[in-house]
């Protein structure tokens, strides 16, 4: 009898097949004795959670093409972690470096690349998809796959209408006339040719089009040309031979200025090191202090660690690298004080002036006597929570939209239009405040900020930060009420609230004041993920420019960032110094700044040692009063284990 309950033991856990994720094999055991042993689970059923397409099919069958279209966001998942798994780290290192330097670009630049659009249609033969460069391609643009074959050859090759990608593999010899000759050959049709193998197949491209060779067809050819599309891998190779296409000597040089991929141990990480992370993420898992996870870390403005863990709610659906996790007050930090920072940085907006200078509204009121770096930095002594206690009644939602209710509020749920307004309103009625103003971390302050941004702007906190950063530095995954153009499966639940939100909240806000006042807020509303957020906040340790943009001036970072006037924050941020006991010892930049978020988010910027790192977790799933996140000390753990990591790889001379 014991003999078959173990043969059925294992039988279960060989077939039971779990996604790809960051946790190992140990964990998942652990994990799945946890789920079977605990009686009641609050675990969502599977049943309720529509699963992510699978990013290893193509989209497209051979003969027939998917429709010319997108969706306002690119559906497939971003799956691949970073760096590539390894059995062979020294080798893949080597390998890397010289396929860099042998990689050749055959075409002036100023033909077209490095490319800034952020959709493109890329052409493979359906036996050859190269599944390395479109992880990274979505990194950086929504990507329709165009799969080719003789059947579906005429399709393909006349589709207007997108930048194209071709993608030519060629094992040497010769195998009669290259099929990608078909695109060539065509008048009026230009197109970037990516070339793999044996350099003397590549033809002479028409005017107009760009091509790049890499001798081989690896994961690391792929993931050089994928970034070197993108101007974030140098490319300067020269042929070592004359082809017929191409003299000997021929090639041009691609600069690398934008943010992308680097190994760890190009800038000094031993990736073993980081093997603690994941250890104290896992952990955190294993014990029900979140259901998953996403970490992001970049050194010197490129990401050398980027992961996914767990999973959406406990066991159920892995979390992807594109998911969207609700950065609660995060949102203070990567959005209302951006958007302060920016208004300062163009004169529009004086940090001594008082809140009654833009909202007149509120002059004879108490709120209207603070002054914007009091807002700042928590300084005014107004009470921590904005005045809502009235609105939260059923009797303000619907479960059906209308002309009165119109407002999204939950799934299914719609609030009365007029209950943004009325919270407006009821700062003119009675507030808790002390009599001189003294630091009580606040979100009145924020929402007021964004109240006194609105009204300089005439635009919504979310257009305008969409606008001035997000738009133009190319990050698609931060969004406000990202319900209405994400699907509901990369939305990482947060809570089940039925009395008056509607359900399981998936893309819809967590904070109460940010649902009410319409998912837009000054203190809370924002959703992204941790790539994203890594790289907005890079902004900051670049002195405010980005992949070779300036969006702030230099001097106005440096206003914020340094420590403020009132007490130990800085200008709209967090200070890890005044947070940390530690900081000085694990050689924190004493500039590093960042925020926390309820929800369990976490992001930090140090300049000093040019480090951004990301933790995303939905610590309040399926319970709010869950603690384990801070009696487990997760994120100071993670944050020890990052800069133990740094320069733990010495090059051997």
């Amino acid at each position: 009898m014991k003999r078959l309950f173990v043969l059925s033991f294992w039988s279960i856990l060989m077939l039971t097949s779990q996604p790809a994720h960051a946790a190992g094999w140990v964990d998942d055991l652990l994990g799945w004795f946890s789920d079977f042993f605990v009686v009641g689970s609050t675990g969502e059923p599977i049943d309720s959670i529509t699963p992510a397409p699978a990013t290893a099919a193509p989209a497209g069958t051979p003969g027939q093409l998917p429709p010319l279209s997108f969706p306002d966001s690119d559906t497939l998942a971003i799956a691949a972690n970073w760096p590539p798994e390894s059995a062979d780290v020294p080798g893949d290192l080597q390998r890397y470096e010289r396929l860099q330097r042998e990689s050749v670009l055959l075409t002036d630049p100023a033909d077209g690349l490095p490319l800034t659009v952020r959709r493109l249609r890329v052409v493979y033969q359906t036996d050859r998809r190269p599944a390395h460069l479109l992880r990274i391609l979505r990194q950086y643009a929504d990507v329709l796959e165009a799969p080719y074959s003789p059947r579906s050859a005429g399709t393909v090759v006349t589709r207007p209408g997108l930048k194209t990608i071709i993608v030519a593999v060629s094992d040497g010899g010769a195998r009669g006339k290259p099929w990608f000759l078909k695109f060539i050959d065509r008048p009026r049709f230009s197109a970037t040719l990516l070339h793999f193998g044996d350099v003397r197949q590549i033809p002479k491209v028409p005017a107009g089009w760009s091509a790049l060779h890499t001798p081989l067809y690896v994961k690391e050819g792929q993931i050089i040309l994928a970034q070197a599309l993108y101007g974030a891998e140098l490319i300067d190779g020269r042929l070592k031979e004359a082809t017929p296409a191409y003299a000997a000597d021929t090639g041009y040089r691609l600069r690398a200025g934008a943010s992308g991929f680097r190994l760890p141990e190009h800038l000094g990480i031993d990736r073993s090191a980081l093997e603690r992370v994941d250890y104290e993420i896992n952990r955190g898992i294993r014990y029900r202090a979140m259901p998953g996870a996403q970490l992001a870390i970049l050194k010197g403005g490129q990401v050398v660690y980027q992961k996914a863990y767990g999973h959406h709610t406990y066991r159920r659906q892995a979390v992807d690298n594109g998911d969207l996790y609700d950065l609660a007050s995060v949102t203070k930090a990567a959005a209302t004080t951006l958007a302060v920072m920016k208004l300062y940085d163009t004169g529009r907006i004086d940090l001594k002036a008082r809140v009654r200078d833009y909202l007149p509204d509120l002059k004879r009121r108490v709120p209207g006597s603070y002054r914007i770096d009091q807002l700042l930095t928590h300084h005014s002594g107004l009470q921590a929570g904005i005045p809502i206690a009235p609105w939260l009644s059923r009797e303000f939602a619907a479960s059906g939209n209308s002309a009165a209710f119109d407002v999204e509020l939950g799934p299914n749920r719609w609030l009365d239009g007029r209950v943004p307004a009325w919270i407006r309103g009821g700062l003119s009625g009675k507030l808790n405040y002390t009599k001189r103003p003294t630091y009580a971390y606040s979100d009145l302050n924020f929402y007021l900020l964004q109240l006194v941004v609105e009204s300089i702007t005439e635009r919504t906190l979310a257009e305008y930060v969409a606008e001035e950063f997000y738009t133009p530095m190319g990050l698609g995954r931060l969004s406000y009420r990202p319900n209405r153009s994400f699907p509901n499966h990369q939305s990482v639940p947060t809570i089940q609230e039925n009395w008056m939100r509607g359900g399981l909240l998936r893309g819809y806000v967590h904070d109460e004041a940010a649902a009410l006042l319409g998912g837009v807020a000054g203190h809370a509303g924002l959703f992204g993920n941790a790539s994203d957020l890594a790289r907005l906040f890079q902004l900051l340790n670049n002195g405010g420019t980005f992949n070779g943009r300036e969006y702030l001036r230099p001097q106005t970072v440096a206003t914020f960032t340094a420590r403020g006037p009132y007490n130990y924050r800085a200008l709209g941020f967090d200070r890890l110094y005044g947070r940390s006991k530690e900081a000085r010892t694990l050689g924190v930049g004493e500039h590093t700044v960042g925020h926390l978020g309820y929800t369990g988010t976490s992001v930090w910027a140090d300049r000093e040692n040019d480090l951004v790192f990301v933790f995303l977790t939905n610590r309040v799933h399926p319970d709010p009063n869950n603690r384990r996140l801070q009696k487990m000390n997760v994120r100071a753990r993670v944050r020890r284990s990052i800069y133990r990591a740094m320069n733990s790889y010495e090059v051997e001379s």
